[in-house]
This record gives structure tokens, C-alpha cells and sequence, in this order.
């Protein structure tokens, strides 16, 4: 009789047992969180400490303020313009492996790390519309003895798709778009586990006639990606269980940009092309008076104020393949100050930067972190349009970055 009931309780138990040992469908509820610290655009917005959002100029500042999309450039004499940028940051003149990429005071198992940034600018009379791809990619150490070829790779899809309409006398700007954040992590041979969500964005630049100084604001609202699962996936990759979307937090930035020495008043001097619009519609009375030419002010000093939301059960993109148990991150609000300084060195041929930021970071009682940046833009040649090579540096406390961008001379 005895055997019997043992008999039965095993039984019973077995179904137990075996559903502790099969995979859960389940991702941890915690998200990972898309901190936007470090990343900030071409190499000429890294080169003034990220305090682009009041200058607004040419397809460089579209990544950070959208107005610039329908900012035309005061030598423009047509009704159209067309801008591109390529820029290629992270070269590899310093290590990868013992940066702090998240500012969390330790060192990152990450050997390689790669940021590169494309965007294209399309401009009739008063109106301008472009795309810009970020793509932030890190690879994380999987075991111990760290193989290049056993990494988990976090890739930081950051897109924008956008339009903006200069009103009045091109002194104020709107910009408006839809942009998408989203995260691949991806280990071979298992393939991709993919997140993203898109979210509205609203930008906006007032550049008064006359005077030597614009303002400008961004707005970003926060994205929640969650995970879209693939046929036949499970939430894990390399046996590390998934955590359930990536956030995005909302940012809103405030920039104020001003020019200084001979000739600063006319820093928002209106195009030829803008002055001739004006003239067809018989707006006579409107019409400014014509530009005398020159240099608008060989100093051009920006700054920027980012105000960062909180997030919710979030955790830093390294607690995927930390070996400890994840810490919350982002849970209060941050404010990260910039300035930046651009100087015509040798007008209409190089171009010299400087500036600096404060990285603040998103775990709790950690101490921000300081960065100087600077760097330079150098005409080339005449091919269709004018080239110029941009370049640029971030050093701070054990984090460094050198970058390259190449475009058009404005």
C-alpha cells in the first residue's frame, strides 16, 4: 500500500517538475534603458559640446533641431538647396575595451563600439524636408575570457523623418517629424531580437532680422519599444533571459546661440533667394534692405540646456550581460548643460571648435561627468558643390571618442 502512494505522489509531482524545467515564454519585466548620454550627432555638433539646438544650420543640425530643414543659408540665390553629411565617430584611435559607456564609474566589457551618422537635406523656397539614421553599436563580452567572435552586439537604431516651414521673414522656424527609437541585440549564430516604437517630434527656431542671436527649442517624447518576438523565438539570447521593451526618455532642450565682432547683426540676414520670393509676392514695404556682404561676426558661442524625464522600471543596456543582478537606472530627472564655441579662423576655409558638456548619470548617487570636446571643419574643393571635411573629439573620465564627418561647406 505504501508503494502504491509513493507511486502516485511521484506521478503527481512529475508534471511539476517538468514545467520548472521547460523554457518560460515570459521576459523580465524590467526595460532596458536608451540613454542618450554620449550620442549627439555629426562631428561638428560634437565639436561644440552637443549646443546645436540654437543654431539650427544646414543639414549638420537637422539631427538636433529639425528647423534647420527650412533654414536657408544666407548665400542661397535659388529656390531650391540640397544638403548630405556622412558621419563615421568612434574611430578606432583608442580602445574600446575600458570605456564607461554608461557612466556608472566601472569599465565596460564592450571591445568594439561603432557610431555612425547619415542624413540628407531637401529645401524649396521656404520649405525643407530629410531623413538622418544614428546607428550606435557596442559589443559586450558573452564570457569571461571574452572571444571576438562569441560577443553580444546592442545596436541603437535612432531614425527621423522630417519637414519644417520657415514663416514671416524666415525668422521663425517650425520643424515637425516622426522619429523611431529601437534596439537590436543580436548573437551568433542565433540571430536578432528586435525593439522600437516611433514617437512625435516638435522643434522650433526664432532668428529675429537685425539682431545677432537666435533661440531655438526640441522636444522629444519618451518611446516604450516593446519586444517584437520573431517567428519561432524565445526570450532568450545566449541563455540570458530578455527584459520586455527598451524607453527612450523624453528630452526637451533649450539653445540660444549669438554672434560677436564686426559684421554679428547680420546673423540672420535673409538669402538672395528668400529677399527675391519676397519681392514677387509685391511685399515691397516688407523687403529688408540689401545685404552689404562680409563676414556675419568671426566668434559664434552657443549654448544648451537638455531637461531629461524619468523612466520607469529601467536598467542600463550593460545589465544584459552583467554577471549581478540589474540596477535601476533613470529613475529621476536629469539636466545635462552644454556650450560650445566656433571661431573663422581663416574665413571661407577653416573653421575652429571647442566646447564642453556635463554627462550626468542616470544611476542613483553617481557624480556626472565633464567632457571637453572640440575640433575643426576644412574646406576641400569645388565639385558641384562646395566639400569640406569635418573633425572632431570627446575626452572625459575614462571615455574618449574622434570622429569624421564629410558634407558640404555652408
Amino acid at each position: 500500500m505504501r508503494a502504491v502512494l509513493f507511486l502516485w505522489v511521484v506521478l503527481l509531482a512529475a508534471p511539476a517538475a517538468w514545467a520548472q524545467d521547460e523554457v518560460p515564454e515570459a521576459t523580465r519585466p524590467e526595460r532596458l534603458y536608451l540613454n542618450s548620454g554620449v550620442l549627439m550627432g555629426s562631428s561638428r555638433v560634437v565639436a561644440m559640446g552637443g549646443a546645436n539646438v540654437g543654431i539650427a544650420e544646414g543639414v549638420a543640425g537637422f539631427t538636433t533641431n529639425m528647423a534647420a530643414l527650412a533654414h536657408r543659408s544666407p548665400q542661397l540665390d535659388r529656390d531650391w538647396d540640397v544638403g548630405v553629411t556622412l558621419s563615421w565617430m568612434d574611430l578606432p584611435l583608442s580602445k574600446a575595451k575600458g570605456k564607461d559607456l554608461d557612466n556608472d564609474g566601472f569599465a565596460d566589457d564592450a571591445p568594439t563600439t561603432l557610431q555612425l551618422l547619415g542624413a540628407v537635406l531637401l529645401q524649396y523656397r521656404n520649405f525643407g524636408m530629410g531623413f538622418s539614421l544614428r546607428n550606435y553599436q557596442v559589443g559586450y563580452c558573452n564570457t569571461v575570457h571574452c572571444d571576438r567572435n562569441d560577443l553580444i552586439r546592442v545596436s541603437l537604431l535612432q531614425t527621423t523623418l522630417a519637414g519644417a516651414l520657415a514663416l514671416g521673414r524666415d525668422d521663425f522656424i517650425l520643424g515637425f517629424g516622426i522619429y523611431s527609437a529601437q534596439a537590436v541585440l543580436s548573437h551568433k549564430p542565433e540571430g536578432d531580437w528586435r525593439y522600437g516604437n516611433t514617437g512625435i517630434a516638435l522643434d522650433m527656431l526664432y532668428r529675429p532680422q537685425g539682431r545677432p542671436y537666435r533661440l531655438g527649442v526640441s522636444v522629444r517624447p519618451e518611446v516604450v519599444g516593446q519586444w517584437r518576438r520573431g517567428v519561432g523565438q524565445v526570450p532568450f539570447i545566449a541563455g540570458r533571459q530578455l527584459y520586455s521593451a527598451v524607453v527612450s526618455p523624453a528630452v526637451l532642450s533649450l539653445g540660444v546661440s549669438w554672434r560677436l565682432g564686426e559684421g554679428a547683426e547680420r546673423y540672420n540676414r535673409l538669402s538672395p533667394a528668400a529677399r527675391r520670393q519676397m519681392l514677387e509676392g509685391e511685399h515691397f514695404a516688407e523687403v529688408p534692405p540689401e545685404d552689404e556682404g562680409g563676414l556675419a561676426g568671426r566668434w559664434l558661442i552657443s549654448a544648451q540646456a537638455d531637461f531629461i524625464s524619468p523612466a520607469e522600471n529601467a536598467v542600463s543596456i550593460h545589465s544584459f550581460t552583467a554577471l549581478t543582478d540589474p540596477v535601476k537606472v533613470g529613475a529621476s530627472g536629469m539636466l545635462q548643460p552644454r556650450v560650445g564655441v566656433e571661431h573663422e579662423t581663416w574665413p571661407g576655409r577653416l573653421r575652429t571648435r571647442l566646447g564642453v558638456f556635463v554627462e550626468p548619470s542616470p544611476f542613483e548617487d553617481h557624480l556626472p561627468r565633464p567632457h571637453l570636446t572640440g575640433g575643426f571643419e576644412l574646406f576641400l574643393f569645388r565639385y558641384l558643390e562646395d566639400w569640406a571635411l569635418t573633425a572632431s573629439f570627446d575626452a572625459s573620465r575614462r571615455y574618449s571618442n574622434f570622429g569624421i564627418s564629410v558634407g558640404f561647406w555652408r
